[in-house]
């Protein structure tokens, strides 16, 4: 049974497989517009070089590029890289269709239709904007997020979208949290931030003097809820019985 908080005023939520996630594989959505070229992958390899492009961008260009390069920019070379790995390129596939397939790709995950929303949160954030509780986004983020949320239409649940490539600090920074706050005006002790992962969510927030909860969707959910309700929680929906 979960703790009901009675002193919370504000709640951040993080954005990726907290309020949304893919809506199919990625690694599926990375093979389609080759598809349409004629060209058939792989999606086990592909799958591989996307986790290795995402971890070379992110090693040597974190925060998508922030203060280098164009989000964009950034994007497109997760793209080359990722299908360079499967041997995909301006030479193989040609220099116009290469193009062509590669924006085709970054449009949609900078739009809804790469998503689908969690069934429950258009009624939690109703249900928060009834009882005044003033909601933000706190997010590592390039600025696709904040049209996506545009797109599902839930932007006016939230008074404000922190975005990491537009403050240049991210999560798990604790200085992103205390922008949040300060943008607001409300003490850590009367807030609660929700997102999908210890590392990033849980733990920073936890150290910036706030409550939080990761939202844990897997199989195992309700296990792991009955034995930590503290920390964990199995929808957003829960919200509704914590605050």
């Amino acid at each position: 049974m979960h703790r009901r908080l009675g002193n919370i005023r504000l709640i951040t939520f993080d954005l990726y497989d907290t309020l949304y996630t893919p809506c199919e594989p990625v690694e599926k959505t990375y093979a389609e517009p080759l598809l349409r070229q004629g060209i058939h992958v792989d999606k086990q390899r592909l799958q591989q070089g996307i986790v290795h492009a995402m971890k070379h961008m992110r090693g040597y260009y974190p925060n998508y590029g922030y203060g280098l390069m164009s989000s964009r920019e950034w994007w497109r070379q997760v793209v080359d890289m990722t299908w360079g790995s499967i041997g995909i390129s301006k030479t193989t596939l040609g220099h116009n269709r290469m193009l062509t397939a590669r924006e085709e790709l970054i449009d949609r995950f900078n739009t809804a239709k790469g998503y689908r929303m969690f069934d429950e949160v258009p009624k939690v954030l109703k249900y928060l904007q009834q009882r005044g509780i003033t909601c933000g986004v706190i997010s590592n983020m390039d600025e696709a997020g904040e049209k996506v949320l545009c797109d599902f239409g839930i932007r006016s649940y939230f008074d404000f979208v922190l975005k990491s490539v537009t403050v240049g600090i991210e999560k798990p920074d604790p200085r992103i949290f205390d922008m949040a706050l300060n943008a607001v005006g409300i003490p850590a002790y009367d807030t609660l931030h929700v997102g999908d992962s210890e590392e990033m969510d849980y733990h920073p927030a936890r150290r910036a003097g706030m409550e939080s909860r990761i939202v844990y969707r897997h199989h195992d959910a309700e296990d792991l809820v009955a034995k930590r309700p503290e920390k964990y929680i199995t929808s957003l929906e829960s919200l509704t019985d914590i605050v």
